[in-house]
């Protein structure tokens, strides 16, 4: 019997090694993420994100971001417990500039959320489109929500992406967000643009 369950278990793995990018789909927590382009901001935006994964209303939006300063896009799953959001801010920054924007965005974070803790932060400014992140935790209605926020310039604009959800949810969908990151595409005035 033990025999039968070990290669059960090895055709299982083999099955979830099989799907590990966003051409395939991904599992997260036993489920089989599949993907596809979702194009926004008029279709200057391009991002692959889960097929699942439904546009938050108005009124879901000011219940879970209670504050006016809400993301303009979100993207969740069916509970609303992992979300992706896009804002495009008219503000142009220079690629040597954008680390300290991120850590602006952290101390102003820490005016209005005190209890957010900064995990990590980081850059790849050598990338053909340059983008800085950070990573942390806030608290909602007694739990620990995990964030990602990364930000792009975009000609004389700033695109924001955050990533949100349950801390303890935060290892498997690493991976996706990486990738998820990876597939943005800028179009519009500035020719096509491809991040990550």
């Amino acid at each position: 019997m033990l025999k039968k369950e070990k290669v059960a278990a090895d055709r299982h793995l083999e099955w979830i090694n099989r799907f590990t990018s966003i051409e395939t789909g991904i599992y997260i927590d036993g489920e089989l993420i599949q993907f596809q382009e979702t194009m926004l901001f008029n279709n200057e935006l391009g991002v692959s994100l889960p097929s699942t994964f439904r546009e938050m209303t108005k009124d879901e939006a000011k219940k879970k971001y209670f504050s006016e300063q809400r993301p303009e896009i979100i993207r969740s799953n069916e509970d609303g417990s992992i979300n992706f959001c896009f804002n495009m801010i008219d503000k142009s920054i220079k690629e040597d500039q954008m680390e300290g924007v991120i850590h602006e965005f952290y101390r102003v974070l820490k005016r209005f959320q005190p209890m957010s803790v900064c995990l990590d932060t980081g850059s790849e400014l050598e990338d053909e489109a340059p983008s800085a992140w950070m990573e942390f935790i806030s608290n909602a209605l007694n739990e620990n929500i995990y964030n990602v926020l990364t930000i792009y310039p975009a000609g004389d604009r700033l695109l924001m992406i955050m990533f949100n959800c349950p801390f303890e949810k935060r290892i498997p969908w690493s991976n996706c967000l990486s990738l998820v990151r990876k597939s943005v595409v800028l179009y519009g005035d500035k020719a096509n643009v491809e991040i990550g």
